[in-house]
């Protein structure tokens, strides 16, 4: 009777968290515009009545309300989450409670197999609890396994649009316009041939069209992209704005060197293979021959 018993608990835990997940939660802002709109404040006319809200994924939902009901257990790691989501593409202030959920719904989900699996195979009930927590801590792993993998795509794309980014920069900043101006030119011509690195030149438009710093602005740039080359990037174009130097000749001497060393990199990678290569000589190809 243990054996059933534990599996109803386990299934009932699930329901209950899913139903306090989904619950409805009082929101003070969407209260306030609501009241706005009834009172004639808000936006009136079609504009108001023909954009309706997009309909939410009930997996989105739920991932989401998992993720801030279990913000407390992720609190200590949530920076380290955040600069990783963002270096993989996503926005971290929306992204962060889906992501946080999606691991508690996968674990929850693999330990609940692993039982059921052990409880079907007649284990007896440590085999039971071992497997669960297993299978509970594999799922709480594979989403950050999943987000190193968009991580490592990012850079290297990132990486092989770089030089022509610098190079445009160059050309755009020779040309006469500003640095600003620039940034945005060189966006939209890398919308097509690198789609990345243009969303975040467009992010960086954005963010100094808000008022921000090129400092600041440039710093989270940085941040997002995680690259080194952009980091030195960053750094020349700081210390170029701060003490007065000359953008274009800054852009052009750091075009100069960055084809160098990224040549230099190339053929160290390339003097490389005949090592790599000669672990499968010696243990496949001549033991064949």
């Amino acid at each position: 009777m243990l054996l059933p018993l534990m599996v109803f608990g386990a299934v009932a835990l699930l329901g209950i968290v899913a139903v306090i997940a989904l619950s409805p939660q009082e929101n003070l802002l969407k209260m306030r515009l609501d009241s706005l709109n009834a009172s004639g404040g808000g936006v009136t006319g079609d504009s108001a009545q023909d954009k309706t809200p997009p309909k939410e994924n009930f997996f989105g939902v739920l991932s989401n309300k998992l993720g801030n009901a279990a913000k407390s257990i992720f609190e200590g790691g949530s920076d380290e989450t955040e600069h990783r989501l963002a270096m993989a593409g996503f926005n971290p202030q929306t992204h962060l409670s889906t992501f946080n959920g999606a691991r508690v719904m996968v674990g929850l989900g693999l330990a609940t197999f692993g039982a059921l699996f052990m409880l079907l195979s007649g284990a007896p009930v440590g085999k039971m609890i071992l497997a669960a927590g297993v299978g509970f801590l594999s799922g709480m792993l594979l989403p950050n396994l999943w987000l190193s993998l968009q991580i490592s795509s990012r850079r290297e794309k990132v990486s092989s649009a770089l030089p022509n980014m610098v190079d445009l920069l160059v050309v755009c900043v020779e040309a006469g316009l500003g640095l600003d101006a620039a940034m945005s030119r060189v966006g939209r011509e890398l919308a097509l041939s690198a789609p990345e690195l243009s969303r975040e030149l467009g992010q960086l438009g954005r963010e100094l069209t808000g008022g921000q710093s090129h400092e600041q602005a440039l710093t989270r740039l940085s941040w997002r992209i995680g690259i080194e080359d952009v980091d030195n990037l960053v750094s020349m174009l700081i210390q170029a704005e701060r003490f007065g130097t000359s953008i274009a000749v800054s852009l052009r001497v750091f075009s100069d060197s960055f084809r160098t060393a990224r040549r230099q990199r190339v053929e160290e990678a390339a003097a490389k293979t005949t090592v790599k290569l000669l672990f499968p000589l010696v243990f496949f190809i001549f033991p064949a021959i």
